[in-house]
């Protein structure tokens, strides 16, 4: 027999059972994180079709967090909106101006014509330092002779020549040569000289300069005398490259003194035999208007020797 139940208590139970039904009913789980990972990747790094992929399966799989999901790209479109502050990158440091070495050695004989007829041995070298700005040259030449057991020849040259480029066309130039040469009556002679230099021709294959200014000049004589002038120099020194084996070149160069004049001239032809190594032969002409007694207005010296190239 059915039991009867009061009709005061139906409220109650409707309440009891809603009660239960919202305890057992699980909770809402917030979008796991390996989801919200992957659309984060696919929103920063991969394209919009990988993006729709990634959030159309996230939809799927967790259709109760759509709106989480929905969140979400708001957010990282709002981040990819924001204009990126990118800090600039400092300066580089400026490369440090090339410097450059070169230089020539040479060894070989000589025939001499003039205050002296005879032949000998000639040694020479020349060392250059070339940066963007300035250029240093050394240059050495010594020929020595005996005959007969007796020393006949005996001439010393070195010299330094400073040279800073203040244009394509012009440079101001340094020069201290000294000269040693028993034959022509001088133990020693010293030249200095500060100028002005202009490029007039500076191709690859030809290159013509031409140097002026003031010099002053010290004389030794042999025979215990001395002397001192102010002078004016000038030069013009030229090359050309004929081919690429053959190269001529021809440097002149006059001091001019109150009493004295000195023009010096040097032709040479140079043929490679090798990267390094060449045949070389020279014609040196000195002259000067008032030489010493006894002595020629003009020597010449012809130079047949080898260079390398270091």
């Amino acid at each position: 027999m059915a039991q009867y139940v009061p009709s005061s208590f139906g409220p109650i139970a409707v309440l009891i059972v809603a009660v239960g039904l919202g305890w057992g009913a699980p909770a809402h789980a917030a979008l796991p994180e390996a989801a919200r990972q992957m659309i984060t990747n696919a929103a920063r790094e991969g394209g919009k079709a990988e993006l729709a992929t990634i959030v159309k399966f996230a939809r799927r799989s967790y259709p109760e967090d759509s709106v989480e999901i929905d969140n979400l790209l708001l957010t990282l479109e709002n981040l990819q909106a924001r204009p990126e502050v990118v800090t600039p990158a400092p300066p580089p440091a400026p490369a440090p101006p090339s410097v450059k070495w070169s230089g020539r050695g040479d060894l070989g004989g000589f025939h001499t014509s003039g205050n002296t007829d005879s032949f000998g041995i000639t040694v020479g070298a020349n060392l250059t330092r070339k940066s963007t700005s300035f250029s240093h040259q050394f240059r050495l030449r010594g020929d020595y002779q005996e005959s007969g057991g007796r020393k006949s020849r005996e001439y010393l040259n070195a010299a330094y020549q400073g040279d800073w480029t203040i244009s394509d066309e012009h440079y101001v130039l340094g020069i201290v040569d000294y000269e040693r040469d028993i034959l022509a009556g001088f133990r020693h002679r010293t030249t200095g000289s500060l100028g002005l230099g202009w490029r007039l021709i500076r191709e690859e294959a030809a290159a013509l300069s031409l140097e002026a200014g003031p010099a002053l000049r010290y004389e030794w004589y042999r025979n215990g005398n001395e002397n001192s002038d102010v002078a004016a120099r000038g030069a013009l020194t030229s090359s050309w490259q004929m081919n690429d084996k053959v190269r001529l070149s021809h440097n002149m160069e006059l001091v001019s003194q109150d009493d004295n004049n000195t023009i010096r001239t040097i032709t040479g032809l140079q043929a490679k035999l090798t990267a390094r190594i060449s045949s070389q032969i020279s014609y040196d002409l000195r002259y000067q208007d008032r030489p010493l007694f006894g002595k020629q207005e003009t020597d010449t010296i012809t130079r047949i020797g080898v260079t390398y190239d270091f």
